[in-house]
């Protein structure tokens, strides 16, 4: 952990009162369920999922819960996915209606010894879109996590009120924008923005940050952007994704 930076000091202890716990993902060469794009593990029992005309959609990330170390309130085991539309241009999302995007979907499996689909022919259109926000969308990357924290981030809408001497400064806001700097792909902790974050106007998107994916290695959001993927701790803990808030924003 980096220490607090001497002009930031007078405010160490109200910043240690934000800090939370993450899962920090690095990216992997061992042969790993949890990657950042690629082929799915999808079971033959199960229809693939699609957007409202019919298209494959494109997975965006995977996490086998085993592979992870132990971290409440997230599973302690099975597989999460999240697959996104790369045939609109904006990756599925809705920026009036993160609840409602259309073009994104949540599937948690739990049985891992299904028979599973070994034949992807069918995103071959999907390989050919230019507008998906990995650089090599079916290689994939394999993500392993380890347990790491990090204070509130700029951009969170709390930021101001748990913060205000350093949202106040540019001199300290950008000393604390560089001190903070947390794993580009993490579960839990708090979002990233580049505009500004659709919780101060829709607060039915949920607390809890299921998922953060910066700009990095391999993959970019329109002009160096980051997504994020907000939902209601109690359901996270029930495993329900029904009403998970999908938004990205690039500057």
């Amino acid at each position: 952990m980096t220490p607090v930076p001497e002009a930031l000091r007078p405010f160490a202890a109200r910043i240690e009162t934000t800090r939370k716990p993450i899962l920090a993902a690095d990216f992997t060469q061992k042969r790993v369920m949890s990657q950042l794009g690629g082929t799915p593990w999808w079971p033959t029992s199960s229809r693939y999922p699609t957007n409202p005309k019919g298209q494959p959609l494109f997975l965006l990330f995977q996490i086998d819960f085993s592979e992870t170390p132990r971290l409440a309130p997230f599973p302690g085991e099975g597989l999460l996915q999240i697959f996104i539309d790369g045939f609109d241009g904006i990756y599925g999302a809705d920026f009036d209606d993160p609840l409602a995007s259309p073009g994104v979907a949540y599937h948690f499996h739990s049985d891992l010894t299904q028979p599973a689909v070994g034949d992807f022919s069918f995103l071959q259109a999907l390989e050919e879109k230019p507008i998906l926000p990995t650089f090599e969308p079916f290689d994939g990357r394999g993500l392993a996590f380890s347990l790491d924290t990090m204070t509130i981030d700029p951009g969170d809408y709390r930021f101001e009120e748990m913060l205000p001497e350093i949202a106040g400064n540019d001199d300290l806001l950008d000393l604390y924008f560089d001190w903070c700097a947390s794993a580009a792909i993490r579960l839990g902790g708090y979002p990233s923005f580049t505009q500004s974050d659709p919780r101060e106007y829709q607060p039915n998107l949920g607390d809890f940050t299921l998922l953060t994916i910066d700009t990095t290695d391999g993959i970019m959001w329109g002009d160096t952007g980051v997504a994020q993927f907000l939902m209601d701790e109690k359901a996270l803990a029930r495993r329900d994704f029904s009403q998970v808030a999908y938004n990205w924003d690039c500057g």
